[in-house]
């Protein structure tokens, strides 16, 4: 689960998400639903999303800007990740928080274009 980040300004929450969610997403081979969360349960859970492993379902709350919808399912797909690989769940909050930004920030830099796609095979 991502909690709600306190540092984005009212102006960048108002921008709502452009692009559709895609319906699923497949990590280490298992399928994992993406739904879009209700605004009541985003406002109950207090987090912009949440990764439910036992019935493969990944949530995401779309009404915050694009940058954020990008960044909290990326980070649920790596909580779906750390899951199916056993990892220990002492630090994982804080670890995978900080690699979805640090990801989505890198492959959104025009300067590393050469290298994603590398990475993605383009």
């Amino acid at each position: 689960m991502i909690p709600l980040l306190t540092t984005i300004n009212q102006e960048r929450i108002n921008t709502t998400m452009k692009n559709k969610l895609p319906d699923n997403v497949f990590v280490l081979g298992h399928e994992y639903s993406i739904e879009e969360m209700s605004k009541n349960l985003f406002k109950e859970r207090e987090a912009y999303g949440d990764c439910d492993n036992e019935q493969r379902r990944i949530r995401i709350y779309c009404g915050v800007s694009n940058a954020v919808v990008r960044d909290t399912l990326l980070h649920e797909i790596l909580h779906a990740a750390w899951n199916l690989l056993y990892l220990d769940n002492e630090k994982e909050e804080k670890i995978v928080s900080r690699l979805a930004t640090l990801m989505v920030g890198f492959f959104d830099d025009p300067r590393n274009l050469d290298v994603k796609n590398f990475i993605l095979g383009e």
